[in-house]
């Protein structure tokens, strides 16, 4: 088998591990009801994904750079699936929050692994477009968890969509894993994975790279969550079409991650794209601050899931450009993405500290703005 068959397993596994983040949220109206469960524990349930997601990230690489991405890939696929069919038969909160807390970890454990795959397999001139689809696969996967699953829930109930859902990744993790029979990996021991890992986090441009990218975390982070709230709260927009919105949001970034790779496969097109896709994704961003209808909003909020998926491409390439060890690679990927992440997880609280204390467009604008402050520190890592 070419590499290309190959690649497009791992990124179609991607898509599938996208679709288990987000195929619970249709079912939350009527998991509530049948578990009566209050919004604040809907929260805990949600909540639980996210500390299995970063509780497992660094450890997720480490493991990579030991034991090969292909297994830690399979591990991780596995678990995810294992904790969407478990969540699919919990009967109370403690189940349902343990399983999605599972969930989360086996997402943790799949991320830098199978960029890593994909730089393994690829021929130089493909991986940045790889990258590419591999970023965009996630909107493309999460866009059907969150819209196609409101059509599944109503079809077979809630419970049967997230067994579904998890069935689908565990397949994939099977064909994964026969797909990629054969192919060699690098891997670091003893002495020389501690000195590597050391490595990795002394060194400063690994650190730099997530804060000059920052916007992009800002405009997933909040666009993503409060997209439809501000829609519906504070434009009037009806709920169909606010969920539309939020639908080309998501949908429109396996667009700018198809663009964006094929862009940065472009002999040093990549020096000047990464500079213009973050401040794009900035400008768009403090946009929706002046959006007043469902028209503008939606065109905003488009143009901004368009781009910053190409904010993360950029973090991605540029962070395996300074690691020298390959075996260490799938940690230095997982320690860019857990920074990115700890960086970026505040942006909601200071969204809604803004709304609060002042107002929405105020939130949008700010953060905007903050984000393309930080993008010139993208030069530091070009010296």
């Amino acid at each position: 088998m070419g590499y290309a068959f190959k690649a497009y397993s791992v990124i179609t596994a991607r898509m599938l591990y996208a679709l288990n983040w987000f195929d619970i949220a249709p079912g939350l109206i009527y998991i509530s009801s049948d578990l009566r469960l209050k919004v604040v524990d809907l929260g805990i349930v949600t909540t639980s994904f996210y500390l299995g997601l970063a509780a497992f990230q660094l450890p997720g690489g480490a493991l990579a750079s030991r034991l090969g991405a292909k297994r830690v890939a399979f591990i991780g696929l596995m678990m995810l699936g294992l904790g969407g069919i478990l969540s699919g038969f919990s009967f109370n909160l403690v189940e349902l929050t343990l399983s999605r807390f599972l969930a989360g970890s086996g997402s943790a454990l799949f991320f830098s692994p199978g960029l890593t795959i994909l730089r393994e397999i690829s021929p130089p001139e493909s991986y940045n477009y790889q990258v590419g689809l591999y970023n965009g696969a996630f909107n493309l996967g999460g866009g059907i968890g969150a819209f196609g699953w409101v059509f599944v829930d109503k079809a077979i109930g809630w419970r049967a969509g997230l067994v579904l859902g998890g069935s689908m990744v565990i397949l994939a993790a099977v064909e994964n894993s026969v797909a990629l029979i054969g192919e060699r990996e690098e891997k670091a021991v003893g002495k020389q994975l501690a000195t590597a890992l050391k490595g990795v986090i002394r060194n400063k441009l690994l650190w730099i790279l997530p804060v000059a990218t920052i916007v992009s975390m800002f405009a997933e982070t909040v666009g993503g969550q409060f997209l439809v709230y501000y829609a519906e709260h504070y434009l009037d927009i009806e709920a169909s079409q606010a969920g539309l919105i939020d639908g080309l949001f998501l949908i429109l970034g396996f667009a700018g991650g198809i663009v964006g790779g094929k862009i940065f496969s472009m002999k040093n097109a990549g020096n000047w794209f990464a500079y213009l896709v973050l401040i794009f994704t900035g400008l768009s961003f403090i946009g929706i601050s002046f959006a007043r209808n469902f028209l503008v909003l939606a065109i905003l909020s488009s143009t901004t899931g368009f781009f910053l998926v190409s904010g993360f491409t950029v973090l991605y390439i540029e962070s395996v450009k300074f690691i020298k060890d390959k075996p260490t690679v799938p940690f230095a990927l997982s320690f860019v993405n857990g920074l990115s992440i700890a960086f970026g997880s505040g942006s909601p609280y200071l969204f809604t500290f803004l709304a609060y204390r002042v107002n929405y467009y105020s939130g949008w604008m700010i953060l905007g703005i903050m984000g393309i402050l930080f993008i010139p520190l993208l030069h530091l890592t070009r010296r």
